[in-house]
């Protein structure tokens, strides 16, 4: 598990997961619901359309799991 910035811990796969959509990924079929589910409710994601962008604490974790 992962601490970010948000205080949230996440699993390997839900870091693997933010750090696809601020890769700007598209293909939502690479990245399990359940994951997409919990980084919305941690406010790390948000729905844009059909896709996902990162929120502002989503960007701030970004920049502190990159920084490590």
């Amino acid at each position: 598990m992962l601490r970010g910035s948000s205080g949230a811990e996440l699993s390997p796969e839900e870091v693997a997961a933010l750090l696809h959509i601020a890769d700007g990924c598209r293909d939502l079929e690479a990245i399990r619901e359940d994951h997409l589910s919990r980084l919305q409710t941690l406010t790390l994601i948000e729905q844009r359309g059909a896709s996902f962008g990162l929120t502002a604490i989503g960007f701030q974790t970004v920049a502190w799991i990159r920084s490590r």
